[in-house]
């Protein structure tokens, strides 16, 4: 809503609605489930959500959280989720999947943009 384009009048309004909905929603929601996820991984013991191997629910928070590494998360605030993704981001299948989106794309992003 902050970036849609709107004519010029209207969008302090739309500004203000998206600050609104960010610091009311989006910003706590992001502290209490990074903090989940900071101690489940402490508390898993091992490496991944759910232990010492890589399962379905490291599979599908992969994309999502290697994407937003440095924008909704930062490594001194969240070190363990961010050693998390430097870990899943050296899985051979991560690997072998950003290899063939270069050889058909020509380049690869984790990005949450559009």
């Amino acid at each position: 809503i902050k970036t849609s384009p709107v004519p010029f009048f209207i969008k302090p309004i739309t500004s203000r609605v998206g600050d609104k909905i960010l610091t009311s929603f989006v910003e706590p929601n992001c502290v209490t489930h990074f903090s989940f996820l900071e101690s489940q991984l402490q508390t898993s013991g091992g490496q991944y959500l759910c232990g010492k191997h890589l399962t379905g629910a490291d599979i599908l928070l992969s994309f999502p959280l290697i994407a937003g590494k440095g924008s909704a998360f930062t490594k001194e605030k969240y070190p363990g989720v961010w050693a998390y993704t430097e870990r899943l981001e050296k899985e051979k299948g991560y690997e072998k999947a950003v290899e063939k989106i270069v050889e058909i794309e020509g380049k690869f992003e984790a990005s949450l943009a559009r």
